[in-house]
C-alpha cells in the first residue's frame, strides 16, 4: 500500500502535482485498487490505515468495535466504493440511506409482523417526528444525548376551538408524563434495534439509553368494590349525557371493570364477538395493542345481562354505545360526580382507564395467581401486571396483618401447670388443668376467685396493683399473660 499524489502535464506542457492524495492498495483477494483520498496528507494516511485494517479483517481477523464505529461515519460515496470491493458487507451500504427511507421500511415491517395499525401509526409517527425535530437526516446523525434531551422536554400540545370565532388553535398544557416520554424513547430504540437486526447498520447508538426517572407524574387509581357498585347503581338509571343513555353507560362500565379491556378495544367490538354459549368474548388481533387475538371469559351473570342487552341487534353492529374518544374522559368524570364518588388526589387519576387497573387489582385481592392475572391483562411482562396495575385496596393491609399467627398463644409443650408452694396461683394458660381445688378452669379475660366463683375484669393498672400486693405478701405469680395487651392471671 502506498499514499501518493499524481503528477501530470498541464496544457502549457508544464509538470504539475495534483492537490489530492491517492491510496494504492491490494485487497484480500489480491486485487489492486486505487482510491481518491484527501488534499491533506495526514488525513489520507489515516484513511489508508483504516482501509488496511478492513483488508486484514476480511482476511480473517474480523472487524473490531472501533472499525465498526468508523464504518458508520464513512461518507456515502466512500462507503459504496469499499462495499463494491467487498471490504464491507453489502448490507452496510444501507448506512448511507436517508433515515426517512429506513423509517418507511420499518413501518412496513411492523405491519407485516402483525402489530395493529393504530399502534403502527403511533410508533411510526413518534419516531419520524422526533428524528426530524432533532435534525437526524442520516443514520450517522443520530445522537443519543440529543434525542434524550429532546424527549425529556416533550410538551403536551392539545387542539382547541375558540368558542366565539370557531377557529382551531393549539395550546401548550405543560410537559407530558414520564411514562409517555419513556414510550417515545422506547419507540426510537426499537427502530434502531430493527436497523441492527436487519443488517442495515453495525451498532445501535441508542442501546445504552435507560428509562427516564418518574418525577411523580400522574398515576391511576383502582376503584373499590363499593365505589364501583355506587357508580353502576347511579348510571343504571341516570339521564342521557354525551348522547349515551344511563343504562348504556352502566353496561359499558361494568363490562370494562370485569374484563380489563381498553377503551379503544371495546369501541372496536361487535355483537358477533360474543359467544354466550361458552361465555367468552374474542377481540381480533388487529384491534389489540400487542397484535394478538384476545379471548377473555365472561362472568355468568354478566353474560346473561349482555345477552339480553344485545337482543335484536345485528351481529355486525357495534356492541357498545360510546361517545367520541375525546369525550369519554369527560363523560366518566361527570358520572363519578353524579354518583358522589370522590377520589383523593394521592390515590391517583380517576378515569375510564382506571377500570382496567381496578380489574387487575380485584384479581389480585381475590387470590388469583399472578401468571393468570398476567394472561388476563395480556401483558408481556409480569412486572407490569404486578407493579403498575395491581393496587392495594383500603383495609387490605390491616386484613393481611390480622392473618399473621397469634404469637401470644403458647404451644402444648410450652404450657405450664400449677407448681410451687402456693397452688392458688398458677399459669393463665393451663386451661387443660384445674386451676384450683374445686376444678374451675381459668378465664383469660380477668381474675377468677375460686371460692366465690365470681369473675372480675380489671384494667392494666388494677392488675399491676394486684400483682404488687400479692408479691409483698410473699405469694408467687407463675405466669403473666400479655395476650391481647392485658396482664391476666388467677388466684
Amino acid at each position: 500500500m502506498r499514499v501518493y499524489r499524481e503528477k501530470y502535464i498541464d496544457r502549457n506542457g508544464q509538470g504539475k502535482t495534483a492537490n489530492r492524495w491517492y491510496i494504492d492498495f491490494t485487497d484480500h483477494l489480491n486485487r489492486r485498487h486505487k482510491l481518491s483520498a484527501f488534499t491533506d496528507k495526514r488525513q489520507s494516511e489515516a484513511l489508508a490505515q483504516q482501509i488496511l485494517g478492513l483488508v486484514a479483517a476480511k482476511a480473517g481477523t474480523g472487524l473490531t468495535i472501533e472499525q465498526q464505529k468508523w464504518i458508520n461515519t464513512v461518507p456515502t460515496v466512500l462507503l459504496k466504493k469499499i462495499t463494491q470491493w467487498g471490504l464491507v458487507d453489502n448490507c452496510r451500504i444501507e448506512g448511507g440511506k436517508p433515515l426517512k427511507d429506513h423509517i418507511e421500511d420499518w413501518k412496513i415491517s411492523l405491519q407485516n409482523s402483525g402489530v395493529s395499525e393504530r399502534f403502527v401509526v403511533q410508533m411510526y409517527g413518534a419516531v419520524k417526528k422526533h428524528f426530524k425535530e432533532c435534525g437526524f437526516i442520516y443514520f450517522n446523525d443520530i445522537s443519543a444525548s440529543k434525542l434524550l434531551q429532546h424527549i425529556s422536554t416533550l410538551k403536551k400540545i392539545v387542539k382547541r376551538r375558540d368558542k366565539k370565532t370557531k377557529k382551531i388553535y393549539y395550546k401548550d398544557i405543560g410537559e407530558v408524563t414520564a411514562t409517555t416520554k419513556n414510550y417515545h424513547l422506547r419507540y426510537c430504540k426499537q427502530f434502531c434495534k430493527w436497523l441492527l437486526q436487519d443488517g442495515r447498520v453495525i451498532q445501535n447508538p441508542l442501546e445504552h439509553l435507560k428509562k427516564l426517572a418518574d418525577t411523580g407524574g400522574k398515576k391511576r387509581t383502582a376503584y373499590t368494590a363499593e365505589e364501583l357498585r355506587t357508580l353502576l347503581a347511579y348510571t343504571a338509571t341516570a339521564e342521557t349525557i354525551f348522547g349515551i343513555k344511563g343504562y348504556d353507560r352502566y353496561i359499558l362500565y361494568r363490562f370494562a371493570a370485569e374484563t380489563g379491556f381498553r377503551a379503544s378495544e371495546i369501541a372496536s367490538m361487535q355483537v358477533k364477538d360474543f359467544d354466550f354459549e361458552n361465555t367468552f368474548v374474542t377481540l381480533a388481533a388487529e384491534h389489540t395493542k400487542n397484535g394478538k387475538e384476545a379471548v377473555i371469559p365472561l362472568k355468568m351473570e354478566t353474560a346473561e345481562t349482555l345477552k339480553k342487552y344485545f337482543f335484536g341487534k345485528l351481529s355486525n353492529v357495534k356492541a357498545f354505545k360510546m361517545p367520541h374518544i375525546g369525550n369519554l374522559a369527560a363523560m366518566f368524570k361527570k358520572d363519578l360526580k353524579g354518583a358522589k364518588i370522590t377520589i383523593d388526589a394521592d390515590r391517583g387519576k380517576a378515569d375510564f382507564h382506571a377500570l382496567r387497573h381496578t380489574f387487575c387489582s380485584m384479581l389480585a385481592s381475590s387470590g388469583v395467581h399472578p401468571k393468570t392475572a398476567q394472561e388476563l391483562m395480556r401483558h408481556s411482562d409480569i412486572n407490569l401486571t404486578m407493579s403498575r396495575y395491581t393496587h392495594t385496596f383500603r383495609g387490605q393491609t390491616a386484613t393481611a396483618i390480622n392473618t399473621l399467627p397469634d404469637l401470644g398463644k403458647l404451644t402444648e409443650s410450652q404450657k405450664q401447670v400449677k407448681t410451687g408452694t402456693n397452688d392458688n396461683f398458677v399459669s393463665s394458660v393451663c386451661s387443660d388443668k384445674p386451676c384450683i381445688q374445686n376444678g374451675i378452669k381459668p378465664d383469660t379475660t380477668g381474675i377468677l376467685d375460686g371460692k366465690e366463683n365470681a369473675k372480675k375484669v380489671l384494667s392494666d393498672s388494677e392488675i399491676y396493683a394486684f400483682y404488687l400486693k400479692n408479691a409483698k405478701a410473699g405469694e408467687e405469680i407463675r405466669t403473666l399473660d400479655f395476650q391481647l395487651g392485658k396482664l391476666t392471671f388467677y388466684r
